[in-house]
């Protein structure tokens, strides 16, 4: 990941700016993005916010930052509506692994790109960077990933909640042209193996199993969720990594 976020970074100036954190997650961007801030002096500040931000959860995301937690403010909001900034207040807008949750697509994906155009400076920057979808598992190395992903999406589904397919780069291209802004820089990373993958599948079961429980079903039929859960969740243990798939980003700039 460090060659991701080397280009993710490249050519910024992060001295003196004010920066939107996009959703903040679990903190994996942010953290890049805080270490640069804290190489180029430590004069900016970023503001990450979330839809669901539980103290548990900033916690650990200031734990993950560790010395450069103090550039950071976490904030519990809407992308869809940031009333707390003013118009132009902030320099760049960082979007890591989020367009995926502006669903249903394209209307909400426009509806962010507007609240980010709006609240950045005019020539501020946006930098997307997602997923794009392993579409099947033809090959067994994506076995595991895309049977994490569509139970997930399955689950969410059968809580009544939409969650729409990743957008491609040139459907998000499409829409920024749209809303006002030039993209001055992209690439494609190739799908990788990741051998990280124990935290990231743990905290996956935990939350899988958390929703299968909320859901207004009968015992015999949650154990069948369970039971695939406990059985995707052991592909990817005995295949000994996640495989991860192929990511984009988009670098992007306020015409106006």
């Amino acid at each position: 990941m460090e060659e991701f976020y080397e280009f993710v970074l490249e050519g910024l100036d992060l001295r003196n700016k004010v920066i939107l954190d996009a959703a903040v997650g679990a903190g994996e961007s942010t953290y890049f993005w805080a270490k640069r801030v804290h190489e180029q002096g430590g004069s900016s500040k970023i503001i990450s916010v979330d839809n669901d931000l539980p103290q548990v959860w900033k916690d650990r995301i200031k734990t993950k930052l560790g010395e450069y937690s103090k550039y950071v403010e976490l904030k519990e909001a809407d992308i869809f509506n940031l009333s707390f900034l003013k118009d132009g207040s902030i320099d760049i807008v960082n979007c890591d692994d989020t367009i995926v949750f502006l669903n249903p697509k394209p209307l909400k994906l426009l509806l962010a790109l507007k609240e980010f155009e709006r609240v950045l400076k005019s020539g501020g920057h946006l930098i997307i960077t997602s997923e794009i979808p392993v579409e099947s598992y033809d090959n067994p190395d994506n076995e595991g990933q895309w049977r994490r992903w569509n139970l997930a999406k399955a689950i969410y589904n059968l809580k009544g909640e939409i969650w729409s397919s990743e957008p491609l780069p040139d459907e998000v291209k499409f829409a920024l042209q749209l809303i006002g802004f030039r993209v001055y820089a992209e690439r494609i990373f190739p799908e990788s193996k990741n051998f990280k993958y124990q935290e990231c599948m743990n905290e996956w079961k935990t939350m899988m199993l958390k929703d299968v429980e909320e859901l207004p079903w009968n015992t015999y039929l949650k154990d069948a969720l369970r039971k695939e859960i406990e059985e995707t969740y052991s592909k990817v243990m005995k295949d000994g990594y996640l495989m991860n798939p192929a990511l984009y980003v988009l670098k992007c700039k306020k015409e106006k």
